[in-house]
């Protein structure tokens, strides 16, 4: 009963991520789509955002209007080839087989003591946002394969988290720009 659970909030989880999400979107950017293997959608928020998705309709990217009205034609592509980065990457199929293992051995730890339970999911919590640090790295390095490294400076720079907590999901900014260094 517990599994079915389990993957029935799981299964949620993901609707609401790909479902609603693309629900929202607005509209198709031709301006950058036809540069990319993958389609790029524009959502009307003026935060300045852009993140990847791979869903059961495919892969595609999302920038806000924020980003279009605030940054010129370059540092948008910037934004986009670190976004393609992930996708390229398979970040999104890495993190979801670490969930669904994590999903897997919680279930079979309810059976087991409280002192097992949160250890395990204080663990768990923190290699999720220990590879999520890493996947922006690495998607970084992708985005300097295809882009000018001041443009992604840039962009770090102005809208990066400037401290990083032990539930960030993103690098500080120092260690972003120390990445791509070097």
């Amino acid at each position: 009963m517990d599994l079915i659970i389990t993957f029935g909030l799981l299964t949620l989880v993901i609707l609401l991520e790909f479902v609603v999400v693309p629900a929202i979107v607005l509209k198709r950017v031709t301006k950058f789509s036809t540069l990319y293997d993958y389609p790029i959608y524009i959502v009307n928020s003026n935060e300045v955002n852009a993140y990847s998705l791979n869903s059961v309709w495919g892969k595609f990217i999302v920038i806000t209007r924020g980003l279009v009205n605030e940054e010129d034609e370059e540092h948008v592509r910037a934004a986009i080839m670190h976004e393609l980065g992930h996708l390229k990457l398979n970040h999104h199929v890495k993190m979801s087989l670490y969930i669904i293992s994590v999903i897997i051995a919680f279930t079979y730890l309810l059976n087991l003591n409280l002192f097992v339970l949160i250890p395990f999911g204080l663990f768990a919590l923190f290699m999720q946002r220990y590879f999520q640090r890493r996947f922006e790295l690495s998607a970084d390095k992708f985005a300097l394969r295809f882009t000018n490294r001041r443009l992604l400076e840039d962009l770090i720079t102005k809208y990066d988290v400037k401290e990083t907590t032990f539930l960030s999901t993103h690098p500080n900014i120092h260690v972003r720009l120390k990445n791509i260094d070097q």
